[in-house]
């Protein structure tokens, strides 16, 4: 094993030959991630190997930064995650050794974007990310590097609560400047979470655009099975997510189940995604119409999801300790534990607003709204409904906010009338 401080002591390459060797390698990992990513392991492994028996050289951080996030991809083990996320952290150091900007965006966009979203704050990577565009659209020749540093940019933006307008203001700014800089590809991967940002903010009635996928994207995703694969990963991820803020229970299951199918689900999506489909479920469970038959099943998919983000919560409870403390509280109030769901949903609560994830610090006051309602205590129920709409006021989805109107409403009508 080798520490820290073994990596950031390391001599430099003096191979001429060798450095060419490993920028060889560079190029071929990132032809690797868009056609054949089964050979992402093998060309980042090679890198780290060359490195450790002739020395260091700027390319050898990126293949430092690969090896760490194809491990984060491609295990489940916590230590193994653990392991990586500590070699990434090191390589963040290692790079200011070099002070390359054409470095630095690829650098930032393996590790802010695969690896540090399972240990540090999602926001500080959203920040990193950025400063990865920014860097790669000034050195010019990184201008593709820097819009894939735009759609991780945008996806934890979205993830972590960033305010919506102003999330839609930037989005349209990074597709302005690839229909610019003609970064095609990129876009469809901003567009669909700009298609989920201006459904949260207003259904897309005053924000919405038009489709931006072109027939070039289209075309290079009929001829490249795996940019295909990708593109549908991101609609299919952000199909779940409107579904499930809309409301659309059988919907949002529909596309939960077909992320979690993928082969090539990033498993920080994965997460996430197991996370509102579980939510999803006991929604489901709950409804009065019957159309919650498939959800029958819900305990097991709860039992995944809060075995995935409990092992996700060692490595980052500022990320995850609150959705866990929300899965049991769903889960307590399900199975009529009243007490037990009080004190995680005020666990929820309290964990999502210290780490700043406002729209679920909202959502888990409206679930605890649901609750106390469902238990026949109407006044804390409306003073969790209140809470939770300030929440989305914040975030800035006016559809959220018309949503708990409107269910606030329903709980203040019988109270009014028994006043009479």
């Amino acid at each position: 094993k080798m520490s820290d401080e073994d990596l950031l002591e390391m001599k430099e390459m003096d191979s001429t030959a060798l450095q060419f060797t490993l920028k060889f390698y560079n190029l071929l990992s990132c032809i690797s991630f868009f056609s054949k990513p089964e050979m992402m392991p093998f060309v980042s492994c090679r890198m780290v190997r060359l490195t450790l028996e002739h020395g260091v050289c700027q390319d050898s951080v990126f293949g430092f930064a690969i090896y760490s996030a194809v491990l984060c991809q491609q295990c489940k083990l916590t230590p193994v995650i653990r392991e990586a996320c500590r070699v990434g952290k090191a390589v963040m150091s290692l790079l200011k050794r070099f002070d390359s900007s054409e470095m630095m965006p690829k650098v930032y966009f393996c590790y802010y974007g695969f690896v540090a979203v399972h240990t540090e704050p999602l926001q500080l990577c959203t920040d990193n990310l950025r400063k990865g565009f920014e860097v790669g659209i000034s050195a010019g020749e990184s201008a593709i590097v820097a819009f894939y540093n735009s759609i991780h940019l945008i996806r934890t933006a979205l993830l972590g609560g960033q305010n919506l307008s102003t999330l839609l203001k930037e989005v349209d700014y990074h597709l302005e400047l690839m229909t610019r800089f003609s970064i095609k590809i990129s876009m469809s991967y901003i567009s669909a979470y700009r298609e989920t940002i201006s459904t949260l903010i207003d259904r897309g009635q005053s924000t919405g655009s038009q489709n931006r996928i072109t027939k070039n994207v289209e075309k290079t995703m009929a001829s490249n099975a795996v940019y295909a694969q990708r593109c549908n990963e991101t609609i299919y991820v952000n199909k779940a997510l409107q579904s499930f803020w809309l409301g659309y229970s059988q919907r949002c299951h529909h596309y939960s189940k077909k992320v979690l199918e993928m082969h090539l689900v990033g498993r920080h999506n994965k997460l996430m995604i197991l996370f509102y489909a579980a939510l999803n479920a006991f929604r489901g469970i709950k409804n009065n119409n019957g159309s919650g038959s498939q959800f029958l099943k819900v305990k097991t998919l709860y039992k995944d999801a809060i075995s995935a983000l409990r092992s996700a919560a060692e490595l980052s409870p500022w990320n995850f300790s609150n959705k866990v403390y929300l899965l049991d509280a769903e889960l307590h109030s399900f199975e009529r534990r009243y007490e037990e769901a009080k004190s995680s949903y005020a666990a929820a609560i309290t964990s999502s607003c210290t780490s700043g994830y406002v729209h679920e610090h909202g959502l888990a006051c409206e679930l605890a709204g649901r609750h106390y309602k469902k238990i026949g205590e109407a006044q804390t129920a409306l003073d969790f409904f209140q809470r939770s709409k300030q929440c989305y006021i914040r975030w800035g989805s006016q559809m959220k906010v018309e949503s708990i109107i409107r269910q606030m409403e329903n709980v203040a009508s019988p109270i009014r009338h028994e006043a009479k």
